[in-house]
């Protein structure tokens, strides 16, 4: 993402109450996948979305793990509110229920994979 574009949505974020937060990356924080998070946004006490590039063989795959205040479930649509909200309308994320051999949960979040811009995914309900 280049700076015009974060300008953009760190607008658009003010707009519709996202505040950007220092991330584990920046304070020094956590290991593993975790201290690679750059980017942190709050919407007030509701929710927090955790952001780091990911290089994919398909490009740069932004991967958003989020939460809310209570940690329960979020339902299907506040997590495509969200996904819009933050990444932009238009943009494609998946959320993938891993292998078990695959699975790590440790941390009660929710994971969004936002795959680069104009990726179509090759499948879904549209025609």
């Amino acid at each position: 993402m280049n700076r015009a574009e974060r300008r953009r949505l760190d607008r658009e974020s003010r707009i519709l109450g996202w505040v950007e937060h220092p991330s584990p990356k920046q304070l020094g924080k956590g290991t593993g996948w975790f201290g690679e998070l750059d980017r942190v946004y709050r919407q007030g006490n509701d929710y927090v979305v955790m952001v780091r590039n990911v290089e994919t063989e398909w490009g740069t795959v932004q991967h958003a793990c989020m939460r809310n205040a209570d940690n329960t479930d979020i339902p299907w649509i506040e997590k495509q509110r969200i996904k819009n909200e933050i990444f932009g309308k238009e943009s494609a994320a998946i959320e993938v229920f891993p292998s078990e051999s695959n699975l790590v949960d440790e941390a009660g979040m929710y994971h969004l994979w936002v795959l680069p811009p104009n990726f179509k995914i090759p499948f879904g309900l549209k025609q």
